[in-house]
């Protein structure tokens, strides 16, 4: 099997999460080598569920294989392709199910999120910036929830934008029914993904699962309303975890849809009164067509790279990776993976560390 394989048997294990495979990974390297090992630090069930998905490899693999004749691809932590902004959060997800397109890694992103039963100024707002964000550039990142979610994100593609949702389901499921027309459009000009293996139904456990997944993927995260105990500021929570900056919608005072917003504020959130607070933190500055682009000064090192260099940059994380594992993972020769990791570490991007390995400090 290749090492995808064992990836993805990893993913679908009962009981091995991002953090236990991280974990794994941490203490072994690679997952054939976890898959390999007769006793490792975990559970006596989650050893026995491995060893069950190991038996019963060629069924899962072909289930897997199956997916794309219903339009569903995949991507694991060992792929190159694998989100970029995802390998820099605590947890990030051992499998990434989508339907459409992944956010591309050139262009920057915006998350919208707020409260289900938002007001008609709330609705107003999410589609103000869903749309002018689209405009200049952003892609927007939300839940593809009623309320905010969906007015933010329908706003965007409405704009000609890209938008991705982030689904606490299986990506074969629309949920709520009501975006149905949203779930197929965003796979035409963006794309709905989820960690949850296709055909999970939308638990009420695992929306804060996959409320770490929209702030992963937001450079930026934008609260437009929210109550003050809300899944909202779980999100929130997590984009802080995640070193993301927060910008929150002032509102109303004594407004339980404000309550929130106003409460993030008060503990040091930025407010949102336009997108040029947006482009600023980002970077970014307006041209007069309306698009935006970074400004040269403040673009990230990351973005002058060359496609073998992010590769590269790519399969790094804060857990060290050793020399061989990146020169079997990209076909690369000795010499001239060296010249690239020497380059990225005068870039301040990598660093080595005992061993011949090298962790990610961007």
């Amino acid at each position: 099997m290749e090492q995808r394989d064992y990836w993805y048997l990893l993913g679908v294990t009962e009981g091995f999460g991002a953090v236990t495979v991280k974990r794994l990974m941490s203490l072994y390297g690679s997952p054939d080598v976890i898959c390999a090992t007769e006793t490792l630090p975990i559970s006596s069930r989650q050893q026995e569920a491995l060893r069950k998905n190991l038996r019963e490899a060629e069924r899962l693999l072909g289930e897997r294989d199956a997916l794309e004749k219903k339009g569903i691809r995949w991507c694991c932590q060992g792929d190159p392709h694998y989100p970029e902004r995802l390998r820099m959060i605590p947890d990030p997800p051992v499998l990434l199910y989508y339907r459409g397109e992944l956010p591309s890694e050139e262009k920057r992103t915006a998350g919208i999120i707020g409260a289900r039963r938002c007001s008609s100024y709330g609705r107003s707002m999410a589609e103000y910036f869903g749309r002018e964000l689209a405009k200049a550039g952003l892609q927007v990142i939300s839940g593809m929830a009623m309320g905010v979610d969906g007015y933010a994100q329908s706003a965007a593609l409405a704009a000609g934008g890209r938008s991705f949702g982030i689904l606490g389901c299986g990506v074969d499921i629309a949920y709520p029914m009501v975006n149905r027309p949203l779930y197929e459009r965003l796979q035409e000009q963006g794309g709905v993904l989820s960690e949850f293996t296709p055909g999970t139904p939308p638990l009420p456990q695992h929306f804060p699962l996959r409320n770490r997944i929209i702030s992963g993927l937001s450079d930026v995260l934008l609260v437009i309303e929210a109550r003050k105990v809300s899944g909202t500021l779980i999100t929130v929570d997590q984009a802080l975890e995640q070193g993301k900056d927060v910008l929150a919608l002032p509102g109303r005072v004594g407004d339980p849809l404000s309550e929130g917003c106003n409460h993030l504020i008060r503990q040091g959130a930025g407010i949102l009164t336009g997108t040029d607070e947006v482009l600023q933190l980002l970077g970014m500055q307006a041209d007069p067509d309306g698009t935006s682009v970074l400004k040269g000064a403040e673009a990230s090192p990351a973005d002058r790279l060359s496609e073998q260099e992010k590769k590269v940059l790519g399969l790094l994380s804060h857990d060290p990776v050793h020399l061989e594992e990146l020169m079997k993972r990209t076909g690369l020769g000795l010499g001239t993976l060296s010249l690239i990791l020497l380059s990225l570490e005068e870039g301040g991007l990598v660093k080595p560390v005992s061993g011949n390995q090298y962790i990610r400090v961007f």
